[in-house]
Formats: C-alpha cells, structure tokens, sequence
C-alpha cells in the first residue's frame, strides 16, 4: 500500500510564463476515494488538441497519500480539452479546458525548450527540436545531481544552481544525472542516496516508495526546463554488488518514473553500464528487452530511449562499450550510447566506436555519453587536452552527442557533507568545488561554439580527403592518437583537428581549389580565430604554439 510517513510537500511546478505556454508543464491533480500501490495506474488521461484533433493518453502517478497526478505538456498551441477515466469515482470523470499560447521569438530565445521535446531526426543522425531545429548535445556528467550534497539551497542559491550557471558560461546544453543514485555502491543504512525529502524508499523497502524524494527531484526537472536544458538520464544502475531491485521492481520504477517525467525534456537509458545487472544480478539480453518494452509502453511523449554500457572491454561478446552489438535491432532502441573507458589507452575507441556505430544500418543517432574522465594535474597533467581530443574527435567521427566528466563531480564529492554521504571517494577525486574548474571543461565551449555555428548535423566523417606525409591518416590507436580527425559538409566546409605531435608532418587535404576555397585556425583551448586565407589543400605550419593541438576550418571546398 502506498507509504503515507512523510507529510505531503506540493512540489514547485509552476508555468515558466504567467500564462500556458506550448511545451510548459501542466499538472491535473486529483484525490483518490481508495488507496493504489504506487507502482500501479489506476488512472488516465484522455487530452485533445481541438483543432487538430490530436490527442494524447497518459496515465497518472501516485504522489502521496491519496493525491494522483497527471503530468502533461502542450505540444500545440490552442484549445486543449481533457477527461479522466478510471475505477477510483475519486479518479474518473474530471474533466476541463485549456487555451495554449504559443512562444513568442523573445521565448524561445530565453528558453529553447520551448522550441519543444527532443526527438531523432529524419534521417536518424542526430537529435532535433519538435520544430525542427538541430539539437547540439554537449553533455556534462553530474550522476548525484538528485542527492542533498547537491542541494537546491533556500533561494535557488544552492550548489546545483551554481553548477548549472558554470556549465551554461562553458557552452553545455545537456546533462547527464540519474533520478535515483547509489543502490549498489552505498555505504548507508538505507538503500541510495538521499536528497531533501528523504530517501527513494522507505527502510531501503522498494515497495515502499517515498514521494518527498520524488518531489524534490521534480524541483530539480522544473529548474532544468526553465533553464533550458536537456536531460540525459539513467533511471538508476541496476547492478553492481547488491542488486536492490529485481528485474520485477526495475520494470515498476522505470515505469513509474517515465510517467512521471517523461513530459520533460530528456533522452532515457534503461539502466547506468547494464552489464553489471547481467553479471551480477542474472539478467539476460531478454530481461534487458522486456525492461525496454515495459518503458517503452509508458513512454506517452516518446522520448529517445537507449542504455548506456560499461566501460570495460572484457565483457562476454557480445557485451562491450556499446549499446548497438547486443541491441541494435531491438523494437524499444532507437539511439545508441557508448562508454568508451576511463583509461587513456582506451581514448582511440572514441573515433573507432563513433565510425563504427555511425555505419550501421538502421540509422541511429550515437551518442558518446561517458568517455574517459579529466583528473587533477597531479594524477594526469595531460588531462585538459585529454578533453579536447576526446570531444573534438567524437564529433568529427559521426557522434551527434559527446559526454564530458570530471572526478569529483559527476559524484559530487564533498567531504564536508554533514549527512556523511559524502559521493564515491575513488583514486583521483577531489571535491567537487576543485573538480568543476578543471581546465579541461572550460574547453569544450570552443567546440560548441565552432560547430553549433555551423551547419554541424550536417557533418560527414571523410578520412580518405586527409593525407600526412603522403599517405592517407589512419584512426587513431591505443599507442598513437597523432592521426588528426576530419569530417566536412559536402559545398560548404571541413573541419580538421590536428592533434599534437604533427608539427613536423606534411598533412594536406586533396581536392581543393585555392581560387574559391579559404581556410582559418581556431585555437581549440579559447577560440581565436586565426585567418589563413586561399587554401589549396597543403595545411601550413600551426600557428604558435606549433606542436599543439590546432582546428583548421576550410570553407567553400569543392
């Protein structure tokens, strides 16, 4: 039966405009005449676009006590109508109306998730706007974001809110964090990590659900909508060490927790490296499947679903860094996630996996959601140009989405942290005041700014145009990640990145005209812009500092 220990505390769910607005979140809220099991929908929704005739199902969700919502975004401007059918008479028969507004230019600019939810474009090779409009998914990794080290703070003043000003000033648009963090690593009496309303569950008992957690993390789903970003979420990991949910309980809160936030702006995985529920847990290709048909079949606002893998490369075939060997063809994938490993000989599988994954057929968007991860200077004093190669290569190499991360941030490390849940304390971690200014970060805005400036979904990889030294660039390897990167939009321009350790190569690009084409550098660590002039395919010596890593931006190339 539905947990009723802590008193109900009606989350901020308020329009972002003064009045209903296209895409703003609409909740119905309705009391029960009987008590439901939260896992289960007694209630639904039958919402109709008047014009049109449009219309939507969506099932409500338990949210304490006897309160059930229904949670509801606009995809249309206009009249909305809606009518609730249900067994519960407290439930059934509510019904009411709505007119819609649709964003003004000034709104949209504010905030472009009113330009609508992220779906997968036409030709299934990156993510787009309801309107159209390209999605450039440069992620940051904040797994505890739903935890109280990260908390809200009493104004909106909260460390949450200064990590999404500093990752909105470094030119990211998306964010990677888990509804509910810890099951299988946590030291704490109850099962996950808290956040201001508790915990998950009550006594680490799944059937036990606890809505003040939930409710918290609907504030923290609210702030990201208002500020315009995208989520990208594992609902939790399922697997390592003690395996607090079974396959059963796993399809219950997947659901639960697409009905209740899929009217938000996100991309879904089933799970966080799922390869641990299969080792440790027992589930197999086929638990993995009717998990995805389970989400699937509440997945109301079709949002993108995939699952994001391990990093380890020493999982049974065909289980490894990515989610297309095993599921590629599966009914509930629709895009594929890779992990390419947290170690800096697996940095060349990020140009290997994103040319491989971008080769299959279906078409499917590939996103790089968890790559290797910067440490401090004293531990890897490479590590900001780490950064760079990895996402300047991902991009060029047919991602449509790259994932960055830092060692004391994506756990949020504090070890000041009066509750004593401090985050995962590994090698290399630092608290996360220290981490969220690692160098490194600071350079992915250069790459959002030179691509998403451009018609970057547009790229196509085209190693066979690059020669050094006469012969044509191989991918990168374990032991040499010299080979530059390159992908061009056919007519319009190529974008090359030249890593270190190319000073003394000749590296040319064949089939240029010097009379239409010109070239430029971008300096990769602030994003000066250095002009070159008429290029004929022979790239000239880098700008100082020559053996640095360099951008070099062809433009009108036959």
């Amino acid at each position: 039966m539905p947990s009723t220990k802590l008193p109900y505390v009606a989350p901020d769910v308020s329009n972002v405009f003064d009045r209903p607005i296209q895409w703003s979140i609409f909740d119905l809220e309705l009391m029960a005449q009987e008590s439901h099991d939260w896992w289960t929908f007694p209630i639904q929704a039958h919402f109709v676009h008047e014009a049109s005739g449009a219309g939507f199902v969506v099932d409500g969700f338990w949210d304490g006590g006897n309160l059930w919502r229904v949670r509801f975004t606009f995809p249309r401007p206009g009249l909305w109508t809606w009518t609730t059918r249900s067994d519960d008479a407290g439930l059934d028969g509510v019904s009411g109306k709505l007119y819609v507004q649709a964003p003004s230019n000034e709104q949209i600019a504010e905030n472009p998730n009113c330009r609508g939810h992220i779906r997968i474009s036409e030709n299934g090779r990156y993510f787009e706007y309801a309107d159209g409009t390209p999605f450039f998914m440069l992620a940051d990794t904040l797994w505890a974001g739903n935890s109280a080290r990260c908390g809200l703070g009493e104004n909106n003043d909260g460390p949450f809110f200064q990590y999404l000003a500093d990752r909105k000033a470094k030119g990211f648009t998306t964010i990677l964090m888990q509804y509910m963090r810890g099951f299988g690593d946590t030291t704490n009496e109850k099962a996950g990590q808290r956040n201001e309303g508790g915990y998950p569950f009550e006594d680490g008992d799944v059937s036990d659900l606890n809505p003040g957690f939930f409710q918290w993390m609907d504030r923290r789903m609210e702030a990201l909508w208002k500020d315009g970003w995208v989520m990208a979420t594992p609902v939790t990991w399922f697997g390592k060490r003690n395996c607090f949910f079974s396959l059963d309980w796993a399809k219950r809160i997947s659901a639960y927790l697409m009905v209740r936030y899929g009217a938000y702006n996100s991309i879904w995985s089933l799970s966080g490296e799922y390869q641990y529920a299969m080792k440790d847990c027992g589930w197999t290709d086929a638990d993995i499947n009717a998990l995805g048909d389970v989400v699937q079949a509440h997945n109301a606002f079709n949002r993108p679903v995939s699952i994001h893998p391990s990093g380890r490369i020493d999982w049974p075939a065909p289980h490894d860094v990515q989610s297309s060997k095993p599921f590629h063809e599966s009914d509930w994938l629709d895009h594929h996630w890779l992990q390419t490993g947290q170690a800096i000989e697996q940095m060349f599988y990020i140009s290997v996996r994103c040319e491989e994954n971008r080769a299959l057929n279906p078409v499917r968007p590939v996103f790089c959601s968890e790559a290797y991860y910067e440490r401090p200077l004293d531990i890897d004093s490479d590590g900001p140009y780490h950064s760079r190669w990895q996402a300047w290569s991902a991009f060029l190499n047919g991602a449509c989405g790259y994932g960055y991360g830092a060692f004391g941030l994506w756990q949020f490390l504090d070890l000041d942290d009066p509750l004593g849940e401090t985050g995962k304390q590994v090698p290399g971690a630092v608290p996360w005041t220290e981490a969220i200014a690692f160098e490194g970060s600071s350079y992915l805005k250069p790459v959002y700014e030179t691509l998403a400036n451009r018609d970057w979904w547009k790229l196509e990889p085209c190693r066979n145009r690059l020669r050094a030294d006469g012969e044509l660039c191989p991918l990168p390897t374990e032991d040499d990640l010299r080979p530059p990167q390159v992908a061009m939009v056919p007519g319009k321009f190529v974008i090359v990145y030249i890593p270190r350790g190319n000073a003394e190569r000749v590296l040319e690009v064949v089939d240029f005209d010097g009379d239409v084409s010109t070239a430029k550098w971008i300096d990769p660590r602030n994003g000066d812009v250095i002009e070159i002039g008429d290029f004929d395919g022979l790239i000239p010596e880098r700008s100082d500092p020559v053996d640095e890593d360099w951008i070099l931006v062809v433009e009108n190339p036959l």
